[in-house]
């Protein structure tokens, strides 16, 4: 935070912060100063909130929360004789959240990838990241702040790329992780600072701000786990390597201890906060409870109160820390007023499996290059220690305020700001910095795929400060964002007129009638007219008007080159081939032939007559003595449904015709020439004859299949 009316000499070397820690129990605040040597702190205060202000980091009571900041902020400024007016605060570790998110756009036809293109890209995966994040949240209804996103991979056309803009494709994919805050959390503390006239310049997180002042940067090699035990909460972050590496949280620390002396001695909770904290310098302790009668309690029994929640609180915190670093860590230090809880390092130490002497509590008199003020100490004030320290390296999050369309919009710099992050924290949608292009309209043209563009939308209008702007531009604090959305490009729409070829009608005489021949078209296998708009998915058949085939076609005369039809003779069933016969102008043609203005066409089917058929009657087998004996026809007879059918009379598909060779059925006297007797008969014998066993006369009439039997007496 900016300090005025410092001495000249101080403000040569690096400006002041104002660091303030806002907690559960306590508020406490200090300015520092960046020094050669190390930090110094110029002055500092705290207080403590009268009743229950704030809930595990958040902000319950901002009038309550602002009346102990405004303590502190007045204490500080009347011992330095300045006027603060900016400040560097922290959020609990606990309220971060990120997200990974994919996204891609997709084009109708490739195109070239330009930078802005690529930017509303990132911003649409940031924005689907939030929607993720809302998804999986519990609380629906919050809302959160992107205080920074980075890019993690790109894809054109599927393969991962390097970068994207200047690649040319229909597809392009980004990959981003996003880092955001709940709404609520910043807010309170802006609404807090608010009230008493501070501007909130840098944002940390605890248990960052935290690892900043209680382990030095050449110790971060070890694998070290840092607990910032306060009233509500346990936070938690882990070191190897170099750097930390994990982030974690219990809910329930010094309050839970308070509130089981409490309950015990049935006390208000002021006086169990002051009965907790004695148990460190006294060995008896003297207080009333609630109903005013005096209580003398030995520390041992006291302990004993309070042993099972000490113990589930260090329960929890290895839990925590196992979970989040895989293995026990070489050391664990404590900082925060909770640390000082009795038996807490010891069970902790115990539940982890390690010595004794790998837990210890960070205090503000070990800390390396920090002096200054000597009034502020302890392991609470590692915590605002390590927020000034963030605050004067850069560390912390850069927060300011811009106009976006009139309303004010608050901006984290993780990384440089630009436009485009901050209407998105406008809550400006992405899809909204590029004007829509309309709707493609596709449809089938003779089974092959047509695509007619929709009009392009137009950009978005955007200006910073009056003049044009660009969505990569960087942003200072103050600027004034104009943005008006882009808008849609208007949907395709044609009639079936916009794309017929352009071909005229052509007059011409059909089976002697004159008739107009001009192309024709149909949707989805209905006759369609030039004036019909085309329906996205529809499939469009044009029959132009070229070929016989096609005017055939439009004349609902359909034939090929050989119709069949089909008859039955006597029974059993014939295919029968007939001849179509073209005619242009006279002359004989095929399907191809194009037809010109003015054509006469004449098409017909040849007919075939009964006489081309041929057809010869069966004639009738007799058994003779057991020899087959054929009686030939004596005439042809031919019948369609009983009668008589002509020799020239066409045939018609589904005819059932009769073919006879006999008008009636012939005696035995009329067989007997076609039958063969022996050459040697018996002087006075006489003939016997029977038919199919019965004796028979020469006038007995037959029929086919009869048996017959002639013999000889």
């Amino acid at each position: 935070m900016r300090i005025v009316e410092l001495s000249e000499s101080e403000v040569k070397q690096v400006e002041p912060i104002f660091a303030l820690d806002i907690g559960t129990r306590m508020v406490m605040g200090l300015v520092m100063i960046k020094k050669e040597q190390g930090y110094e702190i110029l002055a500092s205060a705290r207080t403590e909130h009268r009743q229950r202000a704030m809930y595990d980091g958040q902000v319950h009571d901002v009038e309550e929360v602002a009346r102990a900041v405004v303590i502190v902020k007045e204490k500080i400024e009347k011992k330095l004789g300045v006027h603060l007016t900016q400040v560097a605060v922290a959020a609990a570790g606990r309220a971060l959240r990120t997200e990974v998110a994919v996204v891609e756009h997709k084009e109708l036809l490739p195109v070239r990838w330009e930078r802005e293109d690529v930017l509303a890209l990132e911003m649409e995966a940031v924005h689907q990241a939030l929607r993720q994040l809302k998804l999986s949240s519990e609380d629906d209804s919050q809302s959160y702040h992107c205080v920074g996103y980075s890019t993690i991979a790109k894809w054109n056309e599927g393969e991962e790329i390097s970068s994207l803009i200047g690649q040319r494709g229909k597809v392009a994919s980004v990959s981003v992780i996003a880092t955001f805050l709940p709404r609520t959390v910043v807010d309170g503390l802006v609404a807090v600072l608010g009230q008493v006239e501070l501007e909130m310049t840098s944002l940390t997180l605890e248990p960052i701000a935290a690892g900043q002042a209680a382990i030095p940067t050449n110790m971060r090699r070890l694998n070290l786990a840092l607990v910032d035990i306060g009233a509500g909460t346990a936070d938690i972050a882990l070191t190897k390597n170099g750097s930390f590496f994990a982030y974690g949280m219990v809910p329930m620390a010094g309050d839970a201890v308070t509130e089981a002396i409490c309950s015990h001695y049935l006390l208000d909770f002021k006086v169990g906060e002051k009965v907790k904290r004695e148990l460190n310098t006294k060995e008896e302790l003297k207080f009333k409870d609630f109903l005013g009668a005096k209580v003398i309690a030995k520390k041992n029994d006291v302990l004993k109160v309070i042993q099972t929640v000490v113990g589930k609180i260090a329960e929890s915190i290895s839990r925590e820390i196992m979970k989040l670093n895989k293995d026990v860590p070489q050391a664990v230090i404590l900082i925060g007023g909770g640390s000082l809880t009795p038996m807490l390092s010891e069970l902790l130490a115990e539940t982890l499996g390690i010595p004794q002497n790998r837990v210890g509590i960070q205090v503000r008199e070990r800390l390396g290059d920090i002096y200054g003020e000597k009034s502020i100490r302890g392991p609470e004030s590692v915590t605002p220690i390590g927020i000034g320290i963030a605050a004067l390296e850069g560390n912390g999050l850069q927060y300011y305020t811009v106009l976006v369309n009139s309303a004010r919009v608050s901006i984290f710099e993780l990384q440089l700001a630009t436009v485009a992050e901050a209407l998105l924290a406008a809550g400006i949608l992405p899809r909204s910095f590029f004007g829509k292009p309309g709707s493609a309209l596709t449809f089938e043209w003779n089974r092959e795929m047509q695509v007619i563009k929709g009009s392009m939308g137009n950009a978005a209008q955007l200006s910073v400060n009056d003049k044009p702007g660009k969505l990569d531009q960087a942003l200072k604090a103050g600027d004034n964002i104009v943005f008006v959305a882009g808008e849609p490009g208007v949907d395709a729409q044609v009639c079936i007129k916009d794309v017929l070829p352009k071909v005229e009608a052509k007059w011409i005489t059909w089976n002697g009638k004159r008739v107009l021949y001009a192309p024709q078209v149909f949707v989805n296998h209905e006759l369609a007219s030039e004036t019909d708009i085309i329906i996205d998915g529809s499939k469009i058949t044009y029959v132009p008007n070229d070929d016989l085939n096609n005017l055939c076609q439009q004349m609902d005369d359909i034939r090929h080159n050989k119709e069949k039809i089909e008859i039955r003779i006597n029974g059993v069933s014939r295919t029968l081939d007939l001849t179509i016969e073209r005619l242009v102008n006279g002359c004989g043609v095929d399907g191809s032939h194009i037809i010109q203005q003015g054509d006469s066409i004449e098409v017909h089917t040849r007919q075939l007559t009964v006489s081309e058929l041929h057809l010869e009657p069966k004639p009738i087998t007799f058994s003779v003595n057991g020899v087959f004996v054929e009686y030939p026809p004596q005439e042809t007879i031919i019948s369609f449904h009983g009668r008589l059918v002509l020799e020239d009379q066409p045939l018609k598909d589904g005819m059932d015709l009769k073919v006879e060779g006999y008008k009636t059925m012939p005696i035995l006297s009329e067989l007997l020439p076609y039958v063969t007797f022996p050459d040697k008969v018996v002087p006075g014998a006489s003939l016997k004859i029977t038919v199919n066993g019965t004796p028979a006369e020469f006038t007995t009439v037959l029929h086919p299949g009869d048996r017959m039997c002639a013999t000889f007496d």
